[in-house]
């Protein structure tokens, strides 16, 4: 593990009251920003910036940088060979690409917005969960608990999307999908030594399911409570989840990461 000195004693404090500011941005930021009624996540994205997420971000901004914390892998990936990795989740973004062909672009407009605010959650959830949180878990607990517990965090956080939502089916859904997907992003995140690295497979991996569902002919909600329809977003991110554990298999708990 990382040396720590006796600042890092209260690190882990201090990263997760961090968290706790960045969730209620992200969350009820959004409700004093907008008219407060329920809505799809795909609809809150594609009709202009969500200003929620930028504070969230800016928040993220002011802490790192009053704690001077230089260790959350803002850096280029090491080895730059590391990339290889990016095989398999790349496939991925194919697919979205082919699909978002296939059943029809959204207007530019709605793509230009779609872009922004993908990123824009990229950079947000990367920086809060596998930048602060798991350097602060870092500062506390082994390797393997860390990301254990980031990336159970990182999945029942989604429950919450039901407050904008309105859906609680789709938000647990959202929640163990996003758990399959946190073990990927956590994995990128250790094999390249960069967080730029799962940002932007982030931002990607949203923009594209979010184009799709933007440009999709018959946009009408599923119900994922009926006939196992719960299962199929499951089913679709088990690979990528597979991918991560496999990409995860030789990290044992006295791992030494790199602090630069």
């Amino acid at each position: 593990m990382q040396d720590t000195g006796n600042h890092d004693k209260k690190r882990i404090w201090i990263a997760l009251a961090t968290w706790v500011v960045w969730l209620l941005l992200t969350m009820f930021g959004m409700r004093w920003a907008s008219d407060g009624s329920k809505k799809p996540l795909v609809e809150g994205l594609t009709h202009g910036i969500s200003w929620n997420l930028v504070m969230a971000v800016a928040a993220l901004a002011l802490v790192t940088l009053a704690m001077r914390w230089r260790d959350l892998k803002f850096v280029a990936p090491k080895p730059t060979g590391s990339l290889r990795v990016l095989w398999f989740p790349a496939i991925y973004l194919l697919m979205f690409a082919l699909l978002a062909v296939l059943t029809g672009l959204p207007p530019l407009s709605t793509l230009v917005f779609v872009g922004l605010n993908t990123l824009i959650v990229g950079l947000s959830e990367e920086w809060a969960f596998r930048g602060v949180l798991f350097q602060g878990l870092r500062s506390r607990f082994a390797l393997w608990p860390a990301i254990v517990l980031t990336t159970v965090m990182f999945g029942g956080v989604h429950v919450l999307n039901v407050v904008t939502t309105g859906q609680l089916t789709d938000a647990v859904v959202q929640a163990g999908t996003a758990m399959m997907s946190g073990v990927l992003l956590i994995a990128l995140l250790i094999r390249t030594g960069s967080l730029w690295v799962p940002i932007l497979y982030h931002a990607l991996w949203d923009f594209g399911t979010f184009a799709v569902s933007a440009g999709a002919k018959d946009s009408s909600p599923v119900d994922m409570s009926q006939n196992f329809q719960w299962a199929i977003p499951m089913l679709l991110v088990l690979p990528n989840f597979l991918y991560g554990l496999y990409l995860l298999r030789k990290v044992r708990n006295d791992t030494v990461l790199s602090t630069d």
